[in-house]
């Protein structure tokens, strides 16, 4: 293999420049073609290596041989192909067309600021200059004419780790340029073959994207001789951009000469996840899900919330997805909605919807779209916001790092609470203290709060800006507390009261940089000192999180209750309606209200002791719902604040809305709190309620339980098929009794 030279190279219509260095090709601002000429001294194959940062278009003697795009979101920031192409001795004429370098959208810097994010467009810029990079070579004989854009996409099989390259077929290719491959009649190109030291090609049944483009899998790797990129600690990175860490040969096999070429290999996602290779999973039928799932037990007046417990799981059972194996992902998973993001999953929709989806953990794959968040990991624990499930790759709406809240060590556990899995909590354990590590390390302030932006935190487009954020300093609390009882649970006592040590660290620096004695509420800090001064339902995070000192447990309470700021028609807003900020229908984060943040802020006053408020509001948000469910047949996104009805903007068939017909209505409206791990079942029911749950699933405990009104006073009736405590709570009075199998009562 020899060098062949780029001699010139400049913009069209302008004198060419002779070239020193083919590698540092400088672009200038724009759209804009270029022009290279190249010398050849006999005939054969040239093998083009091409980096770009725009999209990008080549030209050889006018043949087309590069048509590739470039997209923001897509979370590439680098064309990276390569070309292998017959040319003949003498001079070649190379045009070059370039697009505009990818900007994310202009909005995301109004409404989702970073306090970062200026110098990590300078850092990206830096990292990748406007610069175009050919590395030329050449070689004896006629091969196989073919261009390569190498994709970071991979998935695993058999310990080996395939990555995504897409084949453009360049025999006979004379096309006029264009983003699309158009239909060819009687396409007829050589067979070939690609493959590395580590074997061939695979392909997939639909490999075909269209005529002359083929989608295929090369294996780069083995899941045995993977190396850690990086470790946790402040990030070094402008973003989470998939790096380069090798090379593997790629060869060429046909009826032609062959041809070896340097193909770049991305870094793999998920080392500390618990799936990394794809498996089936089967999903229950209709029949067997109601088989194992618990039943509601209500009194009269509730009995109309069947139909919404119901409509939840049917919703769940809908929002059912079966990913390709070559995507990346471990298995098929519970997607976010049915009437958008059709092609994303989120973290803390995620998570949120494991909450849910944990009671019917006996014949439910309750893990399955979590598996799917841990094996997106980066080495060094960060975990992005937003994955496209069709490649695994993240989805970048911001160039920042965005972690959506970290909430999925919280769902994790909600789930062995019902089950007892300890086997799970030792699979994820390093997985999430590694996150963990992550966001302490990039996003702790020098005052002990955290800092996150409108997407990130999931709030997007909410007033609520500033530099220390209560909901990830109060999610980081939270976090750390369950990650104790955690380590705890697995036996890691020196671990776990550095994990609680932390969480008192963070709580103290929540309670003093962002309570505002002013409006007496949790408000994000100002740069310049004081509070954004709207109220924003987030500013309850900290009551879930244990927190909160009880005086301001009382103050939280009173701005809840005002209907003037968060006791609406359908509480609570996003935004207090005392806001300039506030729209009546919504508008997203500007008034609407959530299952995701009433579910935080309802566990939050239960956990503070506020039984009786936490049940008052969490049936006025399930009465709604339940409404609007009547009115439109679906659950949705989010929901109007000022009456029964979706959100101005808001999407149906959302998963993480099963939190309220299912989680609140068991945990709060009931009254039952699991902990299967010690075997234990806390019961809070409400005097005078006909109330409880039928094949409830403690662990091994398959329960019946139920408080019946009587003239003597509630009586507690429990039948069991495994020996369980129970605490019966009334008027904050604990009462424990062993249950034995069989039937068990206890007088109120």
């Amino acid at each position: 293999m020899e060098d062949i030279s780029l001699v010139s190279w400049g913009l069209k219509g302008k004198d060419l420049q002779a070239v020193s260095d083919s590698h540092h090709l400088p672009l200038t601002p724009g759209v804009g073609r270029y022009l290279g000429k190249l010398e050849c001294t006999e005939s054969g194959t040239l093998i083009g290596d091409i980096i770009s940062p725009r999209p990008l278009r080549i030209w050889m003697d006018n043949i087309l041989i590069v048509d590739e795009p470039l997209w923001w979101r897509s979370f590439q920031r680098q064309v990276r192909c390569a070309v292998i192409i017959p040319v003949s001795a003498g001079d070649i004429l190379l045009e070059v067309e370039v697009g505009e370098r990818p900007r994310h959208p202009e909005y995301v810097d109004k409404s989702c600021p970073s306090r970062n994010r200026e110098n990590v467009l300078k850092a990206l810029m830096e990292t990748i200059p406007d610069e175009l990079s050919l590395d030329l070579s050449f070689v004896k004989g006629e091969s196989i004419q073919l261009s390569l854009r190498y994709l970071p996409g991979q998935f695993i099989r058999d310990g080996i780790v395939y990555q995504e390259v897409v084949v453009r077929e360049l025999e006979r290719c004379f096309l006029p340029p264009s983003y699309d491959i158009r239909n060819i009649m009687d396409w007829k190109v050589t067979p070939y073959i690609l493959r590395t030291d580590l074997g061939r090609s695979y392909e997939t049944g639909d490999n075909a994207i269209s005529s002359g483009l083929r989608r295929v899998y090369l294996p780069v790797a083995t899941t045995f001789d993977s190396k850690v990129v990086r470790q946790a600690g402040p990030e070094t990175r402008p973003e989470p951009r998939l790096e380069v860490i090798g090379t593997v040969t790629l060869t060429t096999e046909s009826g032609k000469a062959p041809v070896s070429i340097k193909m770049p290999v991305y870094e793999t996602l998920g080392r500390l996840a618990p799936k990394r290779e794809f498996t089936e999973i089967k999903w229950p039928t209709e029949t067997e899900l109601w088989s194992g799932l618990p039943e509601p037990v209500l009194p009269e007046e509730l009995t109309h919330f069947h139909k919404l417990y119901r409509e939840a799981w049917a919703m769940i059972m809908r929002l059912i997805r079966h990913p390709k194996p070559e995507s990346g992902l471990p298995n098929s998973y519970i997607t976010t909605s049915g009437s958008g993001f059709t092609n994303e999953i989120f973290v803390w929709d995620s998570s949120f919807t494991a909450m849910a989806t944990a009671y019917g953990w006996r014949v439910f794959p309750v893990y399955a779209t979590l598996d799917v968040l841990y094996s997106r990991q980066f080495d060094g624990g960060y975990i992005h916001r937003e994955h496209d499930v069709r490649d695994g790759q993240p989805i970048l709406f911001e160039p920042d790092f965005s972690p959506n809240p970290p909430i999925m060590s919280l769902a994790d556990l909600a789930i062995a609470n019902l089950s007892g899995n300890i086997h799970r909590l030792r699979l994820v354990y390093p997985a999430l203290a590694e996150n963990y590590k992550w966001l302490e390390a990039n996003r702790r302030l020098p005052d002990g709060t955290y800092w996150t932006t409108g997407l990130a935190n999931g709030l997007d487009n909410s007033p609520s800006l500033g530099e220390g954020y209560p909901d990830l300093t109060a999610q980081m609390a939270h976090n750390a507390e369950v990650l104790g009882t955690m380590a705890t649970i697995l036996g890691k006592y020196d671990e776990a009261k550095d994990w609680y040590r932390r969480r008192d660290d963070i709580a103290a620096a929540l309670n003093k940089y962002l309570w505002s004695l002013k409006i007496q509420f949790y408000c994000t800090s100002l740069p310049g000192g004081g509070h954004n001064p709207n109220k924003v339902v987030t500013g309850f995070w900290p009551l879930w999180a244990g927190v909160v000192p009880p005086e301001r447990v009382e103050a939280l309470a009173f701005h809840l209750k005002n209907p003037a700021s968060f006791w609406r028609h359908h509480p609570i807003p996003s935004l207090s309606a005392d806001s300039p900020f506030y729209e009546p229908d919504g508008n997203y984060w500007l008034g609407s209200t959530w299952a995701p943040t009433n579910y935080a802020a309802i566990k939050g006053f239960w956990r503070a002791g506020k039984t009786e408020l936490s049940r008052e509001t969490a049936l006025r948000h399930l009465q709604c719902m339940w409404e609007v469910l009547e009115d439109t047949g679906f659950l949705w996104e989010n929901y109007c604040a000022e009456r029964s009805a979706p959100g101005n903007i808001a999407g149906k068939d959302y998963s993480w809305s099963a939190l309220g017909p299912i989680a609140l209505l068991f945990e709060v409206i009931i009254g039952l709190e699991p902990d299967a791990i010690h075997r234990r079942l806390r019961f809070t029911p409400k005097p005078g309620w006909h109330t409880g749950a039928k094949n409830y699933p403690l662990g091994p405990c398959t329960i019946n339980i139920y408080q019946e009104p009587s003239k003597n006073g509630d009586r507690v009736v429990v039948e069991t098929d495994y020996q369980f405590e129970l605490e019966v709570v009334r008027n904050g009075i604990v009462k424990t009794i062993t249950c034995n199998r069989g039937r068990n009562e206890l007088v109120l």
